[in-house]
């Protein structure tokens, strides 16, 4: 894990880059094959020299150009090698050595100068596949390429051709440069210190050619290399198991329990990490990873990339992989809505919403598995429609397995659960109308939006008392939701809500104690008022991990209006913020149920990494 927060590290703020955004998610289907989720956001004007930013295409006579660091045996396989099952013989050469010092300086060149001096016609990553890819993609647009691998720059002599070809080595880019703009684009590089090298040329021929000492060791028809592969025929079919469903009763002491739930791993506070990232480079943080006095870890945050707009940046995201156990499909849909939610409830708008889809599944070709993808890639589809919130980019990682041997030295196999990350992101209009998720004042009322229900399968709650997880998994109404959504972004618009946090991973318990956390205030809650339905108990109606819903306080003399502008949703006071930091819940029957104090939510909440 360590070496996963150095990498972010490196990869991003070593090259200027805020991180404002993150999380950690723990399962143990993840130790054979652990999974590293990391996106970035660009952003490029809509038009340059008068052109739409977006279009670009190599013409014949274009140079082929590779720009930035040199090609070595680090990365070989890796794009193989994140779709196969982990074994013994995976390829050490498939992790690729960052260099942010080259990227930063290239970046930069192209960026901030090659660009608006439109010194090139085309311009493409070398990610998967290497060269292999980007200039063979590249050569699509106008027809075909002829690449000597003699000329590409090396890390040392004497790489075998193919390696050469589809070679991973990190920051490098594929340009396709006309030739009477080469040595202007030559020499700005030169100034930037940038190494760049002209490899081959774009053609019309149909063929992508390559050769090394003069011999022309590939030379393949266009249409056959991007369009040759036959399709595959794969058979699906879903069982989806009926679980056992729990059998114990509530815990005596609800105040523990809750403490308890505060330090498991994909709920406690992981502020170590979101402490060694710089959200505030490039001075454009508005709600970063860590919010209110009391430092919670957000689920969104707010970034203004540039200082003459109150236009922001909102990043958010939803995972639920335990939830696969029981139903993919709901598992996406849960994905999907949360990632939503997180948007609206810190100010963001369905207007101006995009998600992306990162799908790590496990055995693909196992029929089962494949059924399991198949349902989950539907809600996709069912609940982006729905919402109108198209899919903008993703990610496929299909074997993530791991096949080795026990310490008995007996086979064994791990699989990850099926995991589905949807990334949202969203622009908010103007960031003074952010709402981070701590409660600002002593007396601002708490409000819940939403219903609640007994859907608690493969809960954190259900695992935490090492349970069977069930099959009341939550299900997504996402018609209801948008009416819901829609009217809470009216509330924004009109400063009506102080403080917002949709419950997630450990339900409406964990995100009243969070909000307590954050505000360095205190609390008191009545489960009674909480609109609920088929819950009869105090810890299922705690941490019952329904969707679509917000936890919010307002300014008490604004709750005629608020009530107002809500009326006809279900919704409902549940408690007030206090000066004094005492936590008390009453349950269902009035009783006392957890009496306890920020003070003591908090410890608990940073037990589990204080020492890291």
């Amino acid at each position: 894990m360590q070496g996963v927060v150095d990498g972010v590290n490196a990869g991003g703020n070593q090259s200027g880059i805020p991180t404002p955004q993150g999380f950690l998610y723990f399962n143990k289907g993840y130790k054979g094959k652990p999974l590293i989720f990391v996106g970035t956001i660009g952003l490029i004007p809509k038009e340059i020299n008068g052109k739409p930013s977006w279009e670009k295409k190599a013409v014949k006579g274009d140079l082929v150009v590779m720009l930035g660091g040199r090609v070595g045996q680090d990365g070989i396989h890796g794009a193989t090698f994140s779709s196969e099952a982990l074994t013994a013989g995976s390829p050490a050469t498939a992790v690729q050595i960052g260099d942010p010092i080259t990227q930063k300086k290239f970046s930069d060149a192209i960026v901030k100068e090659a660009r608006d001096l439109d010194l090139y016609n085309s311009i493409t990553d070398n990610g998967a596949g290497g060269l292999s890819c980007s200039v063979a993609e590249m050569a699509k647009e106008c027809g075909g390429c002829e690449v000597d691998l003699n000329l590409v720059p090396l890390k040392y002599p004497h790489l075998d051709p193919w390696k050469i070809w589809i070679s991973e080595s990190q920051e490098r880019m594929t340009l396709a440069i006309s030739p009477e703009k080469i040595d202007q684009f030559t020499k700005l590089m030169e100034k930037r210190g940038v190494e760049s090298t002209v490899i081959g040329t774009f053609t019309d021929s149909g063929r992508c050619i390559v050769k090394i000492n003069g011999e022309k060791i590939m030379d393949l028809d266009m249409d056959f290399l991007h369009d040759g592969l036959p399709r595959k025929t794969l058979i699906s079919s879903y069982t989806r198991e009926k679980h056992d469903e729990p059998n114990f009763d509530q815990p005596s002491d609800m105040t523990m329990t809750l403490l308890e739930m505060l330090t498991r791993p994909n709920i406690t506070s992981f502020e170590f990490i979101s402490r060694q990232y710089d959200h505030m480079v490039q001075g454009g943080a508005v709600l970063g990873p860590l919010q209110g006095k009391g430092k919670v870890n957000s689920v969104a945050s707010v970034t203004k990339p540039f200082m003459g707009t109150d236009k922001g940046v909102i990043c958010s995201q939803g995972l639920y992989p335990t939830y696969s156990n029981i139903d993919t499909y709901h598992m996406a849909a849960c994905s999907i809505d949360t990632a939503i939610r997180n948007v609206i409830a810190i100010g963001g708008t369905l207007d101006h919403l995009a998600l992306l889809d990162n799908f790590c599944w496990c055995s693909s070709n196992d029929k089962e598995r494949l059924g399991q993808l198949k349902a989950a890639a539907q809600a996709c589809y069912d609940y982006a429609t729905t919402y109108e919130t198209p899919y903008i980019s993703g990610k496929d990682s299909m074997f993530n397995d791991f096949q080795g041997f026990d310490k008995e030295g007996h086979p064994i196999k791990i699989s990850v659960p099926p995991t589905l990350l949807i990334s949202s992101l969203g622009v908010i209009k103007d960031v003074t109308k952010s709402v981070s998720l701590d409660p600002k004042f002593a007396g601002d009322l708490v409000y819940i939006l939403g219903e609640t229900f007994d859907e608690l399968g493969a809960s954190e709650y259900f695992d935490y008392q090492s349970s069977p997880i069930g099959n009341n998994i939550p299900k997504v109404n996402a018609e209801k939701a948008i009416v819901l959504y829609r009217k809470f972004e009216e509330a924004v618009a009109k400063n009506l809500i102080s403080s917002a946090l949709s419950p997630a991973h450990g339900g409406l318990g964990i995100t009243l104690a969070k909000k307590a956390i954050a505000g360095e205030l205190g609390m008191e809650i009545d489960l009674s008022k909480v609109p609920a339905k088929n819950i009869n108990r105090d810890d299922y109606l705690l941490f019952s991990e329904s969707q679509s819903r917000f936890v919010i306080t307002i300014d008490p003399k604004r709750k005629e209006e608020f009530e107002a502008l809500f009326n006809g949703f279900a919704f409902a006071q549940i408690g007030t913020m206090t000066a004094d930091r005492d936590f008390t819940i009453k349950g269902l029957s009035g009783k006392t149920l957890i009496q306890t104090d920020t003070e003591t939510l908090n410890k608990y909440y940073r037990k589990t990494f204080k020492d890291w």
